[in-house]
């Protein structure tokens, strides 16, 4: 196998602009409730988080198309969402990365798959 250069890195970036790439998996929506813990509650061993900040992104399979498309590539989603807020965050959020929703497929059988994460002092507290 060839050694990764970084000439070489640039001739495969290079040829991944204007590429087509379908991603096919777990579409989700990754979201981030960030804060300051000063204190551990009195009723349960756990960190209570003063919310600073929150925010939300594509996550799962749609993380992976949203890298391949900060790479260059044309890139299309195939996966399902449901039919409530969650879905309609993915869905643009995925438009406006450039990323076509075409073969996304908005369910009301099943809620859209949201994974939260509560970080303070930059690790994850839940």
């Amino acid at each position: 196998m060839d050694q990764l250069t970084p000439e070489r890195a640039g001739r495969i970036l290079e040829a991944i602009r204007g590429a087509r790439v379908l991603v096919v998996g777990d579409l989700m929506l990754d979201r981030y409730i960030v804060g300051a813990v000063d204190r551990i509650s009195p009723e349960a061993p756990v960190p209570v988080v003063l919310v600073e900040e929150e925010w939300e992104a594509v996550g799962g399979a749609a993380n992976v198309a949203a890298n391949v498309a900060a790479l260059g590539a044309a890139c299309r989603v195939v996966g399902c969402a449901g039919r409530d807020a969650p879905g309609e965050t993915l869905r643009s959020g995925l438009t406006a990365l450039g990323i076509s929703t075409d073969g996304l497929v908005l369910t009301g059988v099943r809620p859209t798959t949201v994974k939260t994460r509560i970080v303070a002092r930059r690790q994850q507290v839940a």
